[in-house]
């Protein structure tokens, strides 16, 4: 007799939300499962908060091949500087964060430690004065945005974990997979399940 060995992938997946009120400052880690374009495996910041007309964020873990010297050809050091794609919404605008507030003018505090903009000529003169920005800075082209509930709507339907974002400099590291596994296993034994799912099912 063979055994079955399919994995009810709903049981591990679907936990009861902890939380449904998406606020400033917290992240978004989607659900193994989730398989949109520009948020697989995908975790995301959110930058403002709105009941009225929504949520804004900017998706921290998925690299693109531009660099910002693609964008500023001026900028020497920029050909060092990968930017991530923060999300499908106005994806010629370009985001920063980082965890230099006082350095920088222009800087707004999105949580504790992290900032989103900066006076472009400051952060170009730090640039070209700095051999690395790991942990320090990351530049994002467009934005991950959701309508009047539908983020709160979405986390009830299981598409994502909400939680507060945790170590800022460690938000600014890693990317793709790994990046989303990182912030999983902080989610805490709840969410171990989902860190045996792979990343295409259908391959297993």
């Amino acid at each position: 007799m063979e055994k079955d060995t399919d994995i009810d992938l709903e049981s591990l997946i679907y936990k009861e939300p902890r939380n449904v009120t998406p606020k400033k400052g917290d992240l978004l880690i989607a659900e193994p499962m989730l398989d949109q374009p520009y948020f697989k495996r995908s975790v995301v910041l959110l930058l403002e908060e709105d009941n009225d007309h929504g949520h804004l964020g900017l998706t921290l873990n998925v690299p693109t091949p531009v660099t910002l010297q693609d964008i500023f050809p001026e900028w020497k050091n920029g050909k060092k500087v990968r930017v991530y794609s923060g999300g499908p919404v106005e994806s010629d605008r370009l985001f920063m964060l980082h965890t230099l507030g006082d350095r920088f003018d222009g800087a707004t505090e999105v949580a504790p430690g992290l900032y989103v903009g900066a006076d472009l000529d400051q952060v170009m003169e730090y640039l070209n004065s700095t051999e690395s920005i790991e942990g320090k800075m990351r530049f994002f082209l467009g934005y991950s945005g959701w309508t009047k509930h539908q983020l709160t709507s979405e986390i009830l339907n299981h598409s994502w974990a909400l939680t507060k974002a945790g170590d800022m400099k460690e938000s600014l590291t890693g990317q793709g997979n790994a990046y989303w596994r990182r912030e999983v296993e902080k989610l805490g034994n709840d969410f171990r399940s989902w860190l045996i799912i792979p990343q295409d099912p259908e391959l297993n």
